[in-house]
């Protein structure tokens, strides 16, 4: 009887576990690598402020480009392209499995949500 209460009570837990890895992203949310049904160390970012960071973005305040002119589309293409790969890139280097905007996730379970944009700040403007 014993080892059939600890059948259970082990196939319970092995049912929950990916229930307490889930945080709760808001519909429409960016996450720019991993995915929130499976992180253990999920981490965010300010994008505004890494955007600012860009040298595209500067190129396109400080020659007044328009960005929806086919020069400020390109620029903003290569802009997201560098933050995702910065992203990518600090996420590994940090052991962080998930990272998103920080107005994006809610973590009920206690996690340690780190903020990366100063990293990846620092990366974008190498």
């Amino acid at each position: 009887m014993l080892s059939r209460v600890s059948q259970l009570a082990s196939v319970l837990l092995f049912l929950a576990v990916p229930l307490l890895a889930q945080v709760t992203v808001k519909k429409g949310a960016v996450v720019y690598v991993g995915s929130a049904s499976n992180t253990t160390a999920p981490a965010t970012v300010k994008e505004s402020k890494i955007k600012e960071a860009t040298p595209e973005w500067k190129k396109i305040q400080a020659e007044s480009i328009d960005v929806d002119s086919a020069q400020g589309k390109q620029l903003l293409v290569q802009m997201n392209n560098r933050i995702r790969e910065a992203i990518k890139d600090v996420a590994k280097a940090e052991s962080r499995d998930m990272v998103t905007r920080g107005c994006d996730i809610t973590d009920k379970q206690g996690r340690d949500v780190v903020d990366l944009t100063d990293k990846v700040v620092a990366k974008v403007g190498e």
